[in-house]
């Protein structure tokens, strides 16, 4: 009786522990060769499992992680390879569960960026240390704290911040180093990390990081159980983005821009067909290089 109590007692304390250090991140990655000469493949012949078990098994945020982790698929596209060191292009799309008995997903964030160069071989070992930069795995710690932050402003308002600090210190430890893609100058609205980085860290922009968060728990998450008020708290989220775009942007952003790179396809589908029509001018107010899509959701036509 003794032996089974303590059995138990062992099984509550790996669930609690599970809970309270529980990592954040389920990734599948894929590692695209086809632009490298064969002699340079066997270098990297490792880097998809390399990555993904950096990933899968470390804990990049102080927070409690608790639920589901967050489905993540990461694609690096490979170039060069003289003398190990290779040019690459990252592609991240991450996931956010939707509540409801289908535990449907939602495309929560896309990125693609296009400059990236480092040195990799076989037999690299991945460090997780936000205060060194490595040409490798800093870019990869920047976006994972993108993505749990961008996770995080959708369960609470505002509470993807801390995430987004450290994705910003990693932009600027970058910029100190003058690598690639890190430079902190540029056009406003041109995207890059270091803009993206700060307009998440920029008081301006938190009244359009709460609306995402509406968007998905007044909007995608009651979708299932109630779809007309839903799709009714969608209209207004869309509807308070104009208002935010025109009184409170002084020119582009690329927070703006980042959301409907990921959500258009998704709002299209949701407004297919929808009988008030001033949504339709706000988006393509919001987003005009999707207004096709639009004009197409506007007239049924989304399949």
């Amino acid at each position: 009786m003794r032996g089974k109590f303590q059995y138990i007692l062992t099984i509550i304390s790996l669930i609690i522990l599970n809970k309270i250090y529980a990592q954040e991140i389920d990734v599948n990655v894929t590692v695209n060769m086809e632009q490298l000469p064969f002699e340079a493949r066997t270098q990297v012949s490792n880097m998809e499992s390399d990555v993904k078990n950096y990933i899968n098994n470390q804990k990049f945020t102080k927070t409690d992680w608790k639920g589901d982790k967050i489905p993540v698929d990461l694609t690096i596209y490979l170039a060069g390879g003289t003398n190990n060191r290779f040019s690459a292009r990252l592609l991240i799309i991450s996931r956010r569960f939707l509540d409801g008995p289908d535990k449907g997903q939602s495309v929560n964030c896309k990125f693609y960026d296009q400059k990236w160069s480092f040195e990799y071989g076989l037999g690299a070992y991945l460090k997780y240390d936000p205060n060194t930069f490595n040409a490798f795995t800093t870019l990869i710690d920047f976006y994972m704290n993108l993505v749990i932050g961008f996770d995080m402003d959708t369960y609470g308002e505002l509470d993807g911040s801390p995430a987004f600090e450290t994705a910003k210190n990693l932009v600027l430890l970058g910029a100190s180093y003058s690598a690639e893609g890190y430079q902190t100058y540029s056009n406003p609205g041109e995207f890059n990390r270091f803009n993206l980085a700060s307009e998440l860290n920029n008081v301006r922009f938190n009244d359009f990081r709460k609306l995402i968060f509406s968007y998905y728990v007044d909007g995608l998450d009651r979708m299932a159980t109630n779809k007309q008020q839903a799709i009714a708290a969608v209209d207004s989220v869309i509807t308070e983005m104009s208002v935010f775009k025109e009184q409170k942007m002084t020119g582009p952003s690329v927070l703006l821009q980042e959301f409907f790179d990921s959500k258009a396809q998704e709002i299209a589908g949701l407004f297919n067909g929808y009988q008030k029509k001033q949504v339709f001018q706000y988006l393509k107010y919001l987003d005009p290089t999707n207004s096709t899509i639009y004009d197409d959701a506007m007239d049924g036509k989304i399949k």
